[in-house]
């Protein structure tokens, strides 16, 4: 049996929407083998949530790949040993899929060559803000073109990323749906200008910028009824000395970007900032990943224990 770890990832970040996405220090492994048979189990996080099915992600991916590499009638045993919590705005599916897809590369020998694996895990997901760092670890900017995915990896250090995950789910396509069909030119230039900031200071390690770069009108403002508390939680992360913060793809997770100092604090008192709101949350200090999806030995995936590990409202 193959087995993959995959990091969770945080899309988005504030004015990069689509494009920019994040590896984190959080976890999934999906297990793979042939069998007469299609089988998936899922342990672990939110397992109640995840398809237990061939309509599961990972399997879909794997079945994708099975499909290229001539091998069409294969079928599996899927066991996804889940940590990253489902429905939160932390890419489980987009991590799913890259396992899925990994895993069974491996497991027909590695034919497909490692820019066509991120082309297509990029392709099944929609687009590479979650995918790509999820396969490839680090701080990822990348587009879908014609010709495939084109895209720059970079990885940040001495940086923390400080997660409030609040007690209920987002639909991806209530979050969507928020979205307005057009924006006012002056809200498109503010991202640009904020999206290039944001990137730049993530490269060089100025991290003082983040607090102006990581601000948005494209999204957040339009998604902020659909997470109670948002920006209560948000100026909570700053005030307790943030960098910058933002929501984690469409939510309702909320990040924060600290330093090794700072974090510790700022972690409960986000949560606190929900709890005000009467949202029971969880808040949690993580790395940033920058291995993304590997290949390892069969095993549980160990509970995760960032610092703080924090519970209640």
């Amino acid at each position: 049996m193959i087995s993959v770890r995959v990091p969770a990832t945080s899309a988005n970040l504030g004015p990069g929407y689509d494009a920019v996405g994040l590896a984190l220090s959080l976890s999934m492994r999906v297990s793979l083998d042939r069998t007469p048979y299609p089988s998936v189990e899922v342990r672990g996080t939110g397992a109640g949530l995840i398809p237990s099915g061939p309509d599961h992600p990972a399997y879909r991916a794997a079945r994708f790949v099975a499909e290229l590499v001539g091998e069409s009638a294969a079928h599996f045993r899927l066991v996804q040993e889940n940590a990253i919590p489902p429905t939160r705005g932390l890419g489980g599916s987009a991590a799913a899929l890259v396992g899925g897809a990994v895993a069974a590369n491996d497991l027909f020998g590695g034919q497909i060559a490692a820019p066509d694996l991120l082309n297509i895990v990029c392709e099944l997901d929609g687009h590479p803000d979650n995918a790509a760092p999820a396969l490839l670890g680090g701080l990822v900017i990348g587009t879908l073109t014609p010709e495939g995915v084109s895209a720059v990896r970079l990885e940040p250090r001495d940086l923390k990323a400080v997660v409030a995950v609040p007690d209920f789910a987002v639909s991806t396509t209530a979050a969507r749906r928020a979205l307005p069909e057009r924006v006012p030119h002056r809200d498109a230039a503010f991202n640009v200008g904020r999206s290039g900031l944001l990137l730049g200071a993530l490269a060089t390690g100025e991290y003082e910028l983040l607090r102006v770069a990581m601000q948005d009108r494209l999204h957040q403002p339009y998604r902020s009824h659909l997470v109670p508390g948002l920006e209560d939680v948000i100026e909570a992360a700053l005030a307790n000395g943030a960098y910058g913060a933002c929501l984690s793809g469409s939510g309702p997770t909320v990040l924060a970007f600290a330093s090794k100092a700072t974090a510790p604090r700022i972690a409960p008192a986000m949560q606190a900032a929900f709890g005000s709101r009467g949202v029971e949350a969880r808040s949690w200090v993580l790395d940033v990943d920058l291995e993304g999806a590997r290949v390892e030995p069969p095993g549980e995936v160990p509970a995760p224990s960032p610092e703080p590990a924090l519970k209640g409202g």
